[in-house]
């Protein structure tokens, strides 16, 4: 049922429910071998960090637009949310919309798409990468070199519920930040799906089941989703859009 609220801190209300569990949140897995396990606990730890990273670094406000150019992966939702803790729009990179980004958050910081008026987060997906590397360029920010660095508590202010939270594709009407966290979904248990997925059409999804209870495991591309996998995550449902 919908709050019927003008404002409310909404990224906090899908997250404190579950800032002490230890259970299982968000699960990745990526080609190489790589396994993350995020709990609740964990993953409001990464999304806390990184608004901070967000306010201090580029004073990130509502409205502002956010380009997230990175593929479907516990990073990319986790500065996903992050963007919205403050009530900025996330929109596509190819999209018109996208050419007047605030900040634009990639694995490519020297992308020639990347307008000049906007500032650069680079992220290394790799779990364990301790920095971005030597493919840095001379303006982007390093998010794996300092989000450890910013506290593990966010303090939001409340944003519009009718401001846009997701604007896709040309035509597609702007996805406001109620109806996201307002969308209801039946509880499905532990859900596999796959990165191959858009970003900005997982995140809907993930944030209904989230808020239905559920845990999700995000497979990289060439992961495969074997029957020990399935096992071994205890998945009861497999989300084939």
């Amino acid at each position: 049922m919908s709050k019927n609220l003008t404002s409310s801190t909404f990224v906090e209300d899908l997250l404190s429910p579950h800032r002490r569990s230890a259970s299982p949140w968000l699960t990745w897995y990526a080609a190489n071998g790589e396994r993350i396990e995020l709990s609740g606990r964990v993953f409001d730890n990464w999304v806390a960090k990184s608004a901070n990273m967000l306010s201090e670094l580029f004073s990130l406000d509502e409205g502002d637009i956010v380009v997230v150019n990175l593929s479907s992966h516990w990073k990319s939702l986790v500065l996903a949310l992050a963007s919205l803790h403050h009530g900025a729009t996330l929109v596509d990179a190819g999209g018109e919309l996208a050419a007047e980004a605030a900040l634009w958050i990639t694995d490519a910081p020297n992308d020639a798409q990347i307008p000049a008026s906007a500032e650069i987060l680079a992220v290394n997906p790799a779990a364990l990468a301790l920095s971005f590397g030597d493919d840095l360029g001379p303006v982007a920010e390093d998010f794996n070199a300092s989000v450890r660095t910013y506290a593990d508590q966010f303090y939001p202010s409340a944003v519009s519920g009718t401001a846009a939270a997701i604007i896709g594709s040309t035509g597609a009407e702007p996805l406001t930040l109620q109806s996201l966290f307002d969308a209801q979904a039946e509880s499905r248990g532990t859900i596999l799906v796959r990165a191959e997925i858009p970003l900005l059409e997982l995140l809907p999804y993930a944030v209904a089941q989230w808020r239905a209870g559920d845990a999700i495991v995000l497979l990289g591309e060439g992961v495969e989703a074997t029957e020990r996998l399935h096992e071994g995550e205890r998945i009861t449902f497999d989300y084939l859009p």
